[in-house]
């Protein structure tokens, strides 16, 4: 039985290539290529070296950037150093596992082999929950406030 679960993760890995879809070819030359194919709309970051803002995407072309946030905001490509796209969502999501999973392991561990001799007002459980809860929250506010899975589009070279 454990030769054939074997044989088959192992042919199953040999196969996994053969079934990814290709992927198409980056663009050549300059990753402002890449800013030119999002689409219009798209929530991005610009840093620029006089500025920086967050607003969506209006237009490019070979030499400007043009976004909104309450106004019109023209970018030169010279001047740009960097595009982002926020994930905050995503970013918020990351920190609240993270968070919570650390938060209960300690909470976990704090109260590991703890034995009551009398009544005990909380579980161990109780606690792995409790900083679990506690965890989440501060890995929630920490992702949401820095975005650190945001996606970068362009950095000047």
């Amino acid at each position: 039985m454990h030769r054939f679960l074997f044989a088959i993760t192992f042919l199953g890995a040999l196969a996994a290539p053969a079934q990814q879809p290709t992927q198409p070819a980056s663009p050549q030359g300059s990753n402002w290529q890449h800013v030119q194919a999002l689409p219009i709309g798209a929530n991005i970051a610009v840093k620029a070296r006089a500025s920086h803002a967050s607003c969506k995407l209006k237009s490019v072309d070979a030499d400007t950037l043009t976004c909104t946030h309450g106004k019109d905001l023209i970018f030169q490509r010279t001047e740009v150093l960097s595009i982002k796209i926020p994930h905050r969502g995503r970013s918020t999501l990351i920190g609240l596992a993270a968070g919570a999973g650390v938060g209960a392991i300690i909470g976990a561990a704090a109260t590991h082999g703890d034995t009551c001799s009398q009544i005990c007002i909380l579980s161990s459980a109780d606690v792995a929950l409790a900083t679990g809860i506690a965890g989440g929250a501060a890995g929630a506010v920490v992702g949401v406030t820095t975005d650190f899975s945001h996606s970068t589009v362009y950095k000047a070279p």
